[in-house]
């Protein structure tokens, strides 16, 4: 009878898992972070979500969820950093480029999903694409620059030049402003750069384009984004038309954008989170750039943001729209 123990736990142990079937699979664990709230982030967290259960992955089933926002706040972002490293979930899935440096930074052990980061080989996350090797791979959000400059020709008939107001610490607004001025140069547009290295210094750095520009073009620029409301006044008190890298922005007031499906962004890094906790190495898993995997754009535009900053979205555009705001 010495086992009688020993087989009444094991016999408790099943019918445990019996009554309770998520006790019986191993619960994973995941660590989201980004560095500030937008409505495209919070899509492509709620796309992250949706892409791990798509796989087998549910949250209050077998996953845990610690979700940590840095409110705009590099120190803040690293804290969390560091509190993930302690924490050692299953897979930390970071969202924006400094988010992704934070987590790199402070781990080279625990398995990196990045979403939302324009250009990963400039922030020196990832060496290449293909294999990219390490602790990490990701889905890089790269804003189709040439769709959105055809589109604000087209609503801005008149537009020479182009403002452009960026914090030029964030690695993925500087190469946006790379590949904007490659847009451009052969059409004859010239694009006048608006450094706002702080939340502080967007509304001067908008201001100062008043007057030299056209129109104003807004990046994925968590700094900025931030700020956005702060922007669209200035463009609607000057009449200045601003636009913006991502389509969530629409809705919040710019005249329009030509940009990606961010819940399919977060779906991406969601199905490469999954697949680590099923057993995948990250640095064997290609990241890939949304507007390669994705097979469509969605184009939003806010016909009552357009008058009040002066512009007009003629009909041949709007009947083009996956959606228009009146």
């Amino acid at each position: 009878m010495k086992d009688t123990p020993v087989r009444f736990a094991f016999a408790l142990g099943m019918g445990l898992a019996a009554a309770f079937p998520a006790l019986a699979a191993e619960t994973k664990s995941v660590a989201i972070s980004t560095i500030v709230e937008t409505p495209a982030l919070s899509e492509t967290r709620e796309g992250v979500i949706e892409g791990l259960k798509e796989n087998g992955f549910v949250e209050g089933e077998n996953l845990t969820v610690d979700y940590q926002n840095a409110n705009a706040n590099m120190p803040t972002q690293q804290q969390i950093a560091q509190k993930f490293v302690g924490n050692a979930p299953d897979v930390i899935v970071a969202i924006t480029t400094p988010t992704a440096q934070a987590m790199l930074s402070a781990t080279s052990e625990i398995p990196i999903v990045f979403a939302s980061v324009t250009d990963p080989v400039q922030a020196k996350l990832i060496a290449q694409y293909e294999q990219p090797g390490g602790n990490i791979t990701g889905i890089s959000d790269a804003a189709p620059v040439g769709r959105q400059v055809a589109l604000m020709r087209e609503i801005v008939p008149e537009l020479k030049t182009i403002g452009y107001v960026y914090n030029p610490g964030l690695d993925n607004a500087v190469v946006t402003l790379k590949w904007l001025n490659e847009q451009t140069e052969p059409l004859g547009i010239k694009v006048i750069a608006s450094p706002a290295p702080t939340p502080n210094e967007v509304i001067p750095a908008t201001r100062k384009l008043v007057g030299k520009v056209e129109a104003i073009y807004v990046p994925n620029d968590s700094t900025v984004v931030a700020s956005l409301e702060a922007v669209i006044k200035v463009g609607q008190d000057t009449r200045t038309p601003i636009f913006a890298g991502e389509t969530g922005a629409v809705h919040r007031g710019v005249v329009g954008s030509v940009g990606l499906d961010y819940i399919s962004v977060g779906k991406v890094a969601g199905q490469m989170a999954a697949d680590i906790l099923n057993g995948a190495k990250p640095g064997e898993i290609d990241a890939v750039i949304a507007y390669n995997l994705l097979d469509h754009f969605k184009v939003v535009l806010n016909r009552g943001a357009a008058k009040r900053m002066g512009a007009e979205i003629p009909e041949s555009v709007i009947s083009t729209a996956t959606e228009v705001i009146d």
